[in-house]
C-alpha cells in the first residue's frame, strides 16, 4: 500500500469554542454544525476538546446552565502532524479509544482535525480505488 498522509483527509477547523464560554454554547454549535468533536482555544493554541458522546452522556443527568467549557473538556487531545501516515494516525485513534484528533502543520499550527469519519471515508476510497485498478475497467 502506498504511503497516504493524512492530510489528504483531514477535515479543516471550521468552529471552535472559547474556554471560557458555557457547554450550552458548545452544544449549540455542534448542534447547528452536524460536528461531533469541537475544538476549545484560548484564542491562540488548542487547549482540549468536547465530543458529542461526552456532552449526550451528561445531558440530562447533571446537566447545569453554568458549566464552563474549561471545566468539562477533555485536556488530553491526540496530535498529529499533516505528514503523517494515514494508517498509523488510524492506529493512534484506535489504539487511544479517541474518535478524533488535531492535525497540526510543520510549524505545529493547527491544520485540521482528523476523526474516525474521516478514517472511514479514506477507507472506503482506498477499497474503491483498489477494486477499480484490479478490474478491468481500466
Amino acid at each position: 500500500m502506498k504511503n497516504i498522509k493524512v492530510e489528504e483527509f483531514t477535515t479543516p477547523i471550521l468552529h471552535v469554542i472559547s474556554e471560557n464560554a458555557l457547554l450550552d454554547q458548545a452544544f449549540s454549535i455542534m448542534k447547528e454544525n452536524n460536528i461531533r468533536h469541537l475544538p476549545v482555544s484560548d484564542g491562540e493554541q488548542i487547549l482540549g476538546i468536547i465530543s458529542e458522546r461526552d456532552v449526550m452522556a451528561l445531558y440530562g443527568k447533571d446537566w447545569q446552565e453554568a458549566i464552563r467549557v474549561r471545566d468539562f473538556m477533555n485536556e488530553s487531545v491526540l496530535s498529529v502532524y499533516r505528514g503523517d501516515n494515514l494508517g498509523e494516525v488510524a492506529y493512534q485513534l484506535s489504539n487511544n479509544k479517541v474518535g478524533s484528533a488535531i492535525v497540526l502543520d510543520e510549524n505545529g499550527k493547527v491544520y485540521g482535525i482528523f476523526t474516525v469519519t474521516d478514517a472511514l471515508n479514506a477507507l472506503v476510497e482506498i477499497f474503491v480505488t483498489d477494486a477499480y485498478e484490479r478490474s478491468d475497467l481500466r
